[in-house]
């Protein structure tokens, strides 16, 4: 597990989003959910993201291929709200 230095800033940028949600009550639908993706996407092996030199897809590039790329997602978004 290599974990480069801009991977534990945005760990801390993370957990400080998940602490001013929690602890601070700034906006926690919004802060909390975004940290915990953070804290996530940057642990290393984690599956999320593709990582350099695996063979398998990340959960997250999957789904951004199938829906992002395509366009599906936003279409389904608008469809929805109309």
């Amino acid at each position: 597990m290599s974990t480069t230095g801009p991977q534990i800033i945005m760990m801390l940028i993370g957990g400080l989003l998940m602490y001013l949600g929690i602890k601070k009550e700034y906006e926690p639908t919004l802060l909390v959910p975004m940290g915990l993706g953070t804290l996530l996407v940057n642990f290393p092996g984690s599956g999320l993201v593709t990582q350099a030199g695996s063979e398998s897809e990340g959960v997250l590039n999957v789904l951004f291929n199938a829906g992002i790329a395509t366009e599906l997602f936003p279409l389904l978004i608008f469809i929805g709200i109309g």
